[in-house]
């Protein structure tokens, strides 16, 4: 995967940024983990759309301001999940399915400790 800038931030925009793969990645594990716990279930899905959207306040990347955090300062997850089949009921366990059981949402959420290792 190749990551980059917009030109905004001496970038070229060849990719997305690693704070924008970050958000790819949360949707994509909410929609998996939705889809294997609804395939399990034997709950057929026709689609579902993710959408992940966040706020980052540039002055903490940039160390403008000590005040304010370098990485995001909230994600907003909207998510549409349709069925021919399955109630309403069902669909929105399959909302709290995927909060509950995706790792990346959990990762997020939670936080996790994270120890850098110098050679």
């Amino acid at each position: 995967m190749q990551y980059d800038y917009p030109n905004q931030f001496s970038g070229q925009g060849r990719g997305p940024t690693v704070c924008e793969s970050c958000m790819v990645a949360l949707g994509a594990c909410l929609t998996q983990s939705i889809a294997g716990h609804a395939t399990s279930r034997g709950i057929r899905i026709n689609s579902i759309d993710i959408t992940v959207e966040g706020d980052l306040d540039m002055r903490g990347w940039t160390g403008i301001s000590n005040d304010v955090r370098p990485g995001a300062q909230q994600l907003r997850v909207m998510m549409n999940i349709k069925s021919d089949t399955a109630s309403k009921e069902q669909i929105n366990e399959l909302y709290e399915i995927g909060k509950r059981f995706s790792p990346a949402f959990d990762t997020i959420t939670n936080g996790t400790s994270v120890v850098v290792v110098n050679p």
